[in-house]
Order: structure tokens, then C-alpha cells, then sequence
């Protein structure tokens, strides 16, 4: 790791980079996903009755068909959304329409951390060694752990593993490895839908990540940024954890 590389100010800066980080989430998107509230059951009052006859268990049955289908439905659109926008990324064909809005921003966003840290992803890929791991592309989830071991999220950090896992995408598709496309998909999304799933339900999930970089006014377009260039720098000390 490097030193300092996870420590942040109550101001939410990182002191040894002074890059401002953004945790925040506003009450931004269109139809979020919200996290039913479980209701309390009353075991002396069920069907009108006094005393200690229960209630219908069919309520607590439903409650769990919503969380089921919440979980199902971000399931759904992450893995369609990953795998849409790695192969679209590296020019390969999928069966989806792939018009999702939230595509598009996502394809802005990447496109401009590849461009403005060219040299330090294409650095990350060669530390990597990928051409003697052949189609393993496990090293993706040991990156993305590390790259949130500290405990904080944020759409930059996300965003930031979405412009490694295209890198490595193209950087592998490139030498013919086609097939590692959807296997650095799968990695992404399996891991976000693990351990990162709580948070972006919290946060409106893809909604969320069109309305966060979705910049009408310059100030949010120089906050945004900020946040996502202070991420690559994590990143970074996420991948020296990962080669030393």
C-alpha cells in the first residue's frame, strides 16, 4: 500500500494526495430501488382476534418476495449493464439492445479517466503481468476488494474499477482473449453485487450513477471529477497490495 493512501480528514480529503472525496448521496434518479421496511408483528392480535393467535405469516411471505425481487431485479441490470458496456467498450457483439441511459454516461465517464490517467492504467497493466496469467482473471476481485478495504464507497471508486476491468478487457481482447471480456464482468459484478449490493440499493443503484455524473453546472462537473481522479489514485495503492 502507499503510505497514507486510506487516510481522510474529517473534510473528506486525502492528505497525501489533497484530492477531495465525495461519499455523499443526494436524493437524485429516476424510479430508485428502495429497501422495503420490514413491519412489526403484533402475536396477540391476528385476524381480529384477542390473545395469543398469530398473525398471517402471508405478510412476512411477501415481505420477503419484495426483497427477493429487489435483489433479483439489481442482479438483473448490473450483469446486463457490465457486460453491455465491456463489449461494447472493446467492439465485440451482444445480444442486448444496449440503451440503457445509463450506458452512455457510463461510456462518457470511463472514456474520460482512460484518457486522463492513460499513463497510470496502462502502467497497472503492465505490473500485472497479464500475459502469463492467460484467461485467470481473478486478480480483478482481489483488486476491487482492496480498492474499498477501508470501508468507503463512492461512484468515483466504482467508476474506477469500470475503466481497470475495460482496460484489462481490451488489453486482453487485443491479444485474442475475447472470452476474458465477459469473465472481467462477471468478476465486477460479482463482486459489487457481495459486497458492495447494500450500498447501491442505498444509493439508487444505476440511477444513481447517471444522476451522480450526469453534470448540468461546472461545479459539479469539477466535484465529480476530482472524486474520480482521487479513486484512480487509490487505485493504485489497491494494485501495489495486490504485486508486492
Amino acid at each position: 500500500m502507499f503510505p497514507g493512501s486510506k487516510v481522510s480528514n474529517d473534510n473528506g480529503f486525502w492528505p497525501c494526495m489533497g484530492i477531495a472525496v465525495n461519499n455523499s448521496s443526494s436524493g437524485f434518479g429516476r424510479k430508485p430501488l428502495v429497501m422495503p421496511e420490514l413491519k412489526a408483528q403484533n402475536q396477540f392480535t391476528g385476524n381480529g382476534l384477542q390473545g395469543s393467535v398469530p398473525s398471517s405469516p402471508e405478510t412476512d411471505c411477501e415481505e420477503i418476495d419484495d426483497y427477493t425481487s429487489i435483489y433479483a431485479a439489481l442482479e438483473m441490470d448490473t450483469r446486463e449493464i457490465i457486460d453491455i458496456f465491456l463489449k461494447s467498450f472493446t467492439g465485440l457483439p451482444h445480444s442486448k439492445s444496449g440503451k440503457k441511459p445509463v450506458l452512455s454516461t457510463m461510456k462518457r465517464v470511463v472514456d474520460s479517466l482512460a484518457v486522463k490517467h492513460e499513463l497510470a492504467y496502462k502502467g497497472m497493466i503492465a505490473r500485472l503481468n497479464l500475459e502469463e496469467k492467460g484467461e485467470d482473471v481473478s486478480f480483478v476481485k482481489t483488486v476491487a476488494t482492496e480498492l474499498f478495504s477501508d470501508g468507503i464507497t463512492n461512484w468515483g471508486r466504482i467508476a474506477s474499477l469500470l475503466t481497470f476491468g475495460a482496460i484489462v478487457c481490451k488489453h486482453q481482447n487485443d491479444r485474442g482473449l475475447c472470452k476474458c471480456v465477459s469473465l472481467v464482468g462477471e468478476e465486477i459484478s460479482s463482486y459489487l453485487l457481495t459486497e458492495q449490493r447494500d450500498w447501491l440499493l442505498k444509493n439508487k443503484a444505476w440511477d444513481g450513477f447517471e444522476d451522480f455524473f450526469h453534470v448540468p453546472d461546472t461545479e459539479s462537473a469539477v466535484r465529480n471529477t476530482l472524486m474520480a481522479i482521487g479513486s484512480v489514485a487509490t487505485f493504485g495503492a489497491a494494485l501495489a497490495y495486490l504485486i508486492r
